[in-house]
């Protein structure tokens, strides 16, 4: 991770972040919003600081279960400080000084097509930066970049491994093969990298 100091040097780590809130940290998702987890890790490691993760309301589902079933994914976005998605938590949140993360693409640029890496899905309305300004909090603009493109080479390399092993034969050769086709129930010649 990189960020800016005021002088506009570019620094590894979270220095040109403030150390205290109220901070809305407003960025874009990834591909599944993976990156999440490396950003939660390094505010809670630099700064001390528990990141509450503005998320889709559908991602926090009212639950019964015994305590023997252990913990599940939505479990650990309430443990990680998530809350949903409403103009009064992030209200609250701004209010009581916090680190508060925002998406406003949504799972709409989290659950993005082949072709959108990169792009940016924000609402036209940007009712945040009001709020943000009623608590004077810091806004830190932030992109992510690097996991689709990483998602690409670990699919491509996999791809090519089982295709080797399966049939021995390089990939561009099986491309318009049949049985290559058929095996996969549908033709990957479009995502295969041909060298």
């Amino acid at each position: 991770m990189f960020s800016t100091m005021e002088d506009g040097t570019v620094v590894r780590g979270l220095a040109g972040v403030p150390d205290d809130g109220p901070v809305l940290l407003v960025g874009n998702h990834m591909l599944l919003g993976i990156e999440l987890i490396s950003l939660a890790a390094e505010f809670m490691r630099q700064k001390n600081a528990v990141v509450r993760g503005i998320a889709h309301p559908l991602l926090f589902p009212n639950k019964a279960r015994t305590w023997s079933e252990g913990h599940d994914f939505f479990d650990f976005l309430i443990l990680w400080g998530g809350v949903p998605m409403t103009y009064k938590y992030i209200y609250e949140l701004l209010a009581a000084g916090e680190f508060v993360l925002l998406y406003p693409g949504g799972y709409r640029e989290a659950l993005h097509c082949k072709g959108e890496e990169h792009r940016i899905f924000w609402p036209d309305r940007t009712e945040f930066v009001r709020m943000a300004a009623q608590f004077n909090a810091t806004i830190v603009p932030f992109g992510v970049v690097g996991e689709d493109d990483l998602l690409n080479i670990v699919l491509h390399t996999a791809l090519e491994n089982a295709i080797k092993a399966d049939h021995g034969l390089p990939p561009h050769k099986l491309a318009t093969s049949p049985h290559y086709v058929s095996h996969f129930n549908f033709p990957f010649e479009n995502r295969i990298v041909r060298y």
